[in-house]
């Protein structure tokens, strides 16, 4: 069984540079009481992102136990590698420049929980582009680990997707008035930035979901040339 940490916890890297949720911080950040209302806001991401990985994991574990033989089947086994590829050939081929991203709705809402339901809502409703996040799961069940191990590995991950706002608070709290005026600039850079960002989360993610399918192809045949061979003796 190969040992997926050091990939997840790659992925939860290209995962944490995420555009919109960098801009909506960077925006809270030029607003009164910044501070409680980004942890707010982090907060809600977190829980909702928690909650999401924890019921893939469950449901897929369930699915792997129950159609374990199905999944490391060798055609699967090849549609999920072309899958990988094909996500990894868009991204690279696909054009990199584009017109520049539409500034985010910026909402009208008051109150810690309003930003931390905002926070959540956001999560939730930008799934599509949480592919790192469904290629960490599925390394994680294809390894069959335990609960005791895949859960400790999934509040890493998400203590790290949610560490660019967290770090942009910090500096906030250090160098806030200093930092104020480009907060604006910092969000244009964004959004030009936006297209380019994800093209490269989708390759990352196409090189993980390939990656996991070719390494347990190899690991299924390397199990069936050491298993023993087995000669009926003839009778009498």
């Amino acid at each position: 069984m190969t040992d997926p940490t050091i990939p997840v916890l790659g992925l939860a890297v290209i995962d944490s540079i995420n555009p919109s949720a960098l801009a909506m911080t960077l925006w809270l950040l030029s607003r009164p009481g910044a501070v409680s209302r980004v942890v707010a806001y982090v907060a809600g991401i977190v829980v909702a992102y928690l909650a999401l990985g924890i019921g893939l994991m469950l449901g897929m574990g369930a699915a792997m136990r129950t159609f374990g033989a199905v999944f490391d089947h060798p055609v699967v086994l090849a549609l999920q590698f072309a899958t990988g590829l094909g996500m990894l050939f868009y991204a690279i081929f696909a054009p990199k420049a584009g017109a520049l991203a539409d500034e985010p709705l910026l909402p009208n809402v008051s109150g810690l929980a309003a930003m931390a339901l905002l926070g959540a809502t956001i999560t939730m409703a930008e799934l599509v582009t949480a592919l790192p996040y469904f290629a960490a799961t599925t390394l994680m069940t294809s390894a069959r680990l335990a609960a005791t191990q895949w859960l400790p590995l999934l509040l890493a991950y998400n203590a790290i997707f949610v560490a660019p706002p967290l770090l942009l608070l910090g500096l906030h709290v250090l160098l806030g008035r200093r930092l104020g005026e480009r907060y604006a600039q910092w969000r244009t850079t964004l959004r030009r930035g936006a297209r380019e960002a994800t093209l490269w989360i989708i390759a990352a993610a196409g090189i993980a979901i390939a990656g996991d399918a070719a390494n347990r192809y190899l690991a299924l045949q390397n199990h069936d040339q050491d298993r023993p061979i087995q000669i009926a003796a003839r009778p009498g």
